[in-house]
């Protein structure tokens, strides 16, 4: 399996010339070069944070959010932010803990600590809210906390867009399975029991974090043999963003899943009426047909009606959301994500057998 890292740098070339290339005429007031620097920029908003980048899914909302008249000095610090991305590959983590014991601060820190890790602490929910945003990279939160339940803190990430995609894994003293059911079910992508042991947190967060450096070790292996019946299950994925299929993808099939992957709406849709999947991951901003099209026509024919069908889309509008659900979708997921969020929404809507 090509190594992540090598291949978002080389597929983020190609964007960054993009940029370059355009930007004297959007400097111009051209449309069309205004156009074109959107539609890049909403190509690197999708796959920027999934890579390890939200630096560039933050200045590339930005560029998104400005007014045509300001868009050329918007997007001078999306291109600086690419340039260094090609040029040295390695994104900067920013690990958010909070826990009200400075003592368990200190511990994660040192456990987890590495030089491209910087670790911001806060104590308490109303602290945390204010130190979470979108260059956050994960999320480590105590269950307790001095105001309030961290499920009302992991509550918030999820409803906001801009962190919606960040990994939390919940810490607690109580290993007991309802309370562990409770915070998966309230949408945490992990649950540590408090003692934890630091190899086993160490190695959690650097799957969450650095996928990349474990397919870069299992390049040359074969595939691991699949656990509990997961190579049963087919999925099929409608997405035109090369980036965004081949982080997906790799980590579905690292899961055991078998993967059928289209890049357009049309091709999709006659996938999965010729060959059922057991689940379809669908974004909606395609070629030919969008996904809400392929959602609606999937729902209306008899052999795809039950199917479980996850919107993955960088269109994170209420009304985007709101209509996704809907035409029938079982679950709405906003790019950027996590892929570790990604592989338990999957576990939630797809029966292993």
């Amino acid at each position: 399996m090509q190594d992540l890292i090598e291949a978002y740098r080389r597929g983020v070339e190609p964007l960054l010339d993009g940029l370059r290339s355009v930007l004297p005429d959007v400097r111009n007031g051209n449309d069309e070069a205004i156009a074109t620097a959107r539609g890049l920029s909403h190509q690197l908003k999708g796959s920027g944070s999934s890579f390890g980048h939200p630096e560039v899914t933050a200045l590339a909302a930005a560029v998104l959010d400005t007014t045509d008249s300001d868009l050329a000095e918007a997007l001078d610090p999306l291109i600086a932010a690419l340039e260094d991305v090609v040029s040295t590959g390695r994104p900067q983590q920013r690990i958010v803990v909070v826990d009200d014991d400075p003592l368990i601060q200190m511990i994660v820190a040192k456990t987890l600590d590495n030089d491209r890790r910087q670790f911001v602490m806060a104590g308490s929910i109303e602290e945390a809210r204010a130190l979470i945003d979108a260059t956050t990279d994960l999320v480590l939160l105590d269950l307790l906390l001095p105001d309030g339940d961290g499920r009302q803190l992991l509550g918030h990430v999820l409803a906001n867009p801009e962190t919606a995609h960040i990994p939390v894994v919940m810490l607690s003293g109580s290993g007991s399975e309802p309370v562990r059911l409770a915070a998966m079910e309230a949408g945490a992508t992990a649950f540590v029991e408090k003692p934890f042991h630091p190899e086993a947190l160490s190695g959690l967060v650097d799957e969450l974090l650095e996928p990349r450096t474990v397919i870069a070790t299992r390049a040359s292996a074969p595939p691991a043999e699949p656990e509990d019946g997961a190579a049963q299950i087919t999925v099929l994925l409608a997405e035109d963003d090369e980036l965004v299929a081949a982080l997906v993808s790799d980590r579905l099939a690292r899961d055991g899943y078998v993967v059928r992957r289209e890049s357009d709406g049309e091709s999709a849709l006659a996938n999965a009426l010729r060959s059922p999947p057991d689940v379809a991951i669908l974004d909606v901003m395609m070629p030919k047909m969008n996904g809400f099209e392929v959602l609606g026509r999937l729902r209306s024919a008899a052999q795809t009606a039950d199917l479980p069908i996850i919107m993955l889309t960088g269109r994170g509008r209420e009304e985007d959301v709101v209509r996704g659900f809907d035409l029938g979708a079982t679950d709405y997921i906003v790019k950027p994500f996590s892929p570790a969020e990604l592989a338990v929404r999957m576990r939630r809507h797809v029966s292993v057998p």
